[in-house]
C-alpha cells in the first residue's frame, strides 16, 4: 500500500487485514551485508515501538476495549508463549496504583503509540534503549503537550514492566523470525524473484521492507524510514501471510508498469458495475478508484507468488473482492515467458467482467 494510492482524506496504515534494540535481528542475507542493502528484514520489533506500543494495549486491554481482549482467552490458553505476554497484560496494570493508572489514561487521551513510535524512527533512533527514548521526549516538539507527564510515565514504565517484558518476549520473537526465513534459501533475492516471476525488469530497485515481529494480536502498525517501509507482524500470523506481506508490498511497483495507463483507468472504471467492489470501496477502502484495483490485483498475486516459493500449497481465501479469483488464475495460466503480466490481468478482468 502506498500513499501516492491512498485517499486525499488519508488512513491510518497498517498491516493488511490487510501489522522489537539488543541484536541486528534475524534477515534473509548474510551478517556482512548493510542493512541499507538488505530489501527484507524479518526481526523483532525494536523496543522504542514496544515501549509505546505496549502500553497503548495495556490501556485497551485493561479500559478502552477490555472485551475484545477477554475473548483472547482462550488462545492464550492454548498458546503458552503467547499467555505470558496476555497475562502480562493484565497482571501489570493490576499491580499499578491509582496514580499510574490515570497518567495512562491521560495519556492515551492526547497521544496514539504510533505516531510517538514514528518520530523516533524517523528521526533516526529506531534502535534506541529506554535512555535514549527518554531523552528524546524531553527535547522534541512533538512530545510538548505533556512532556513532563510522559518522562515520567514511561521512565517508570519502562525501566520497571517494558523493558524486563521486552527482554523476555525478545528470543521468542527471534526464533519465530529464523523459522519464518528457513522457508526460502538464506540468499534468497526477493527483488530478482519479483522480476522473474512478473516478467518485468524495473528501473528503479522496490523500496526495502522490514517485517517486524511482535506478540499483538490485535492492531498493526507501518512506517517510514526514508525509503524503507516497515510493518509490524502479529504473533498469530502464519508463515503464508507473513510472506504475503513483503511479496504484496513489493508487487506494487511491478503493477504500477501498467495500472496508472490511461487505457488501464478506462478498463477499472467499468469495473464500479461490481456492487461488492464498490460498497467495499466506498465504506471502508483509503485508495483511489485505480489502486483499490490495483490492490485486489497485487494482493492475489502474493498469494500466488506464496505457491510458487513453495511457501504455501495453495492460494487460499481472499481477502478483498477478486484477489483470491485472480491468484487462482494465476496459478492455473499465467507463463510470463508466453504473455506479459499486464495481458494476463486485462484479459483475467475482461474475462470475469463480460467486458
Amino acid at each position: 500500500m502506498k500513499r501516492e494510492r491512498l485517499k486525499s482524506w488519508g488512513y491510518p496504515f497498517c498491516c493488511l487485514a490487510m501489522i522489537l534494540l539488543f541484536g541486528t535481528g534475524c534477515s534473509l542475507w548474510t551478517p556482512s551485508q548493510n542493512d541499507g542493502d538488505r530489501a527484507l528484514i524479518i526481526k523483532p520489533e525494536d523496543f522504542c515501538i514496544f515501549l509505546f506500543e505496549s502500553s497503548e494495549e495495556i490501556y485497551r486491554a485493561n479500559i478502552k476495549d477490555p472485551g475484545m481482549w477477554e475473548a483472547l482467552r482462550d488462545l492464550a490458553a492454548a498458546d503458552e508463549e503467547y499467555a505470558a505476554h496476555y497475562n502480562w497484560l493484565y497482571s501489570t496494570y493490576n499491580s499499578w496504583d491509582e496514580h499510574r493508572r490515570a497518567q495512562l489514561r491521560e495519556i492515551m487521551t492526547e497521544y496514539h503509540h504510533h505516531p510517538m513510535s514514528e518520530q523516533l524512527i524517523r528521526n533516526g533512533r529506531q534502535e534506541a534503549g529506554l535512555d535514549e527514548v527518554i531523552a528524546f521526549i524531553r527535547e522534541a516538539r512533538f512530545f510538548g503537550k505533556m512532556r513532563n507527564a510522559l518522562v515520567d510515565f514511561y521512565s517508570w514504565y519502562g525501566s520497571n514492566y517494558a523493558l524486563p517484558h521486552y527482554q523476555q518476549i525478545r528470543p521468542l520473537l527471534e526464533r519465530k523470525a529464523l523459522a519464518i526465513n528457513a522457508l526460502v534459501e538464506k540468499d534468497f533475492d526477493i527483488a530478482g524473484f519479483l522480476e522473474k516471476e512478473t516478467g518485468i525488469t524495473l528501473k528503479e530497485k522496490p523500496e526495502a521492507i522490514e517485517l517486524l515481529l511482535n506478540m499483538r494480536i490485535y492492531g498493526a502498525s507501518g512506517f517510514y524510514r526514508d525509503k524503507v517501509s516497515l510493518t509490524t507482524i502479529q504473533w498469530n500470523a502464519t508463515p503464508e501471510k507473513i510472506w504475503a506481506t513483503p511479496f504484496h508490498e513489493m508487487s506494487h511497483p511491478f503493477f504500477r508498469t501498467f495500472t496508472g495507463s490511461m487505457s488501464f483507468k478506462y478498463l477499472a472504471g467499468k469495473l464500479k458495475k461490481d456492487e461488492k467492489l464498490l460498497k467495499m470501496f466506498n465504506e471502508e477502502v483509503p485508495y483511489t478508484w485505480e489502486g483499490w484495483v490495483e490492490e485486489n490485483l497485487v494482493e492475489g498475486f502474493a498469494r500466488y507468488l506464496n505457491v510458487r516459493k513453495g511457501i504455501a500449497r495453495d492460494v487460499g481465501e481472499g481477502i478483498y473482492i477478486f484477489d483470491g479469483e485472480f491468484a487462482q488464475a494465476l496459478v492455473d495460466g499465467f507463463d510470463p515467458q508466453k504473455i506479459s503480466l499486464e495481458d494476463f490481468t486485462v484479459q483475467f478482468l475482461k474475462q470475469k467482467y463480460n467486458l
